[in-house]
């Protein structure tokens, strides 16, 4: 979901977000993640604004041990930790 948003498809303009995948690890989205994500973004009140792909990094993030969300979108990244099973630090890059 985060490559869909993040990428555009064109290898040469792409070329950034490419290299940096590099060193990333890249999960599968899962049903349980997904509907763990829909109870964040449902939770938030704000649901048709806040995007389904912040809500499921969101989700993922709370299942990891000490957490950081790095994000250009503080405002919705903190409106969704803060209904996560457990902290999620939320920094704005």
């Amino acid at each position: 979901m985060v490559l869909t948003e993040a990428l555009t498809g064109n290898h040469q303009r792409d070329f950034h977000a490419n290299r940096l995948l590099r060193a990333c690890q890249v999960r599968e989205v899962d049903e349980l993640l997904a509907r763990e994500g829909a109870r964040l973004r449902a939770a938030t009140g704000r649901a048709g604004s806040i995007s389904a792909t912040d809500a499921v990094v969101a989700a993922y993030a709370a299942s990891q041990r000490d957490p950081v969300i790095l994000t250009s979108d503080p405002t919705d990244m903190n409106a969704l930790s803060e209904h996560t099973t457990q902290p999620v630090e939320v920094r704005a890059v």
